[in-house]
């Protein structure tokens, strides 16, 4: 069984700088650093470019995806 906490993982959102009109926002690297694991879901056959669906919940389905570890 692999877990991982969600909201945790948030994918480099603004662990660069950006430029806004000529102004330069920082970014924060330590944002980059974490993981989210939507990468590694199972994608929907039919949509191909996300996540299956629970349509009864309205939410992607966590539970069905299977994955390998591999030591490196």
């Amino acid at each position: 069984m692999v877990t991982f906490i969600l909201g945790f993982g948030n994918w480099a959102n603004c662990s660069r700088g950006i430029e806004i009109d000529r102004n330069v926002i920082k970014g924060d690297e330590r944002r980059g650093r974490s993981i989210h694991a939507n990468a590694a879901m199972l994608l929907d056959p039919y949509l191909k470019n996300t996540c299956l669906s629970d349509l009864a919940g309205g939410s992607a389905v966590f539970y069905d995806t299977k994955v390998k570890l591999e030591k490196v």
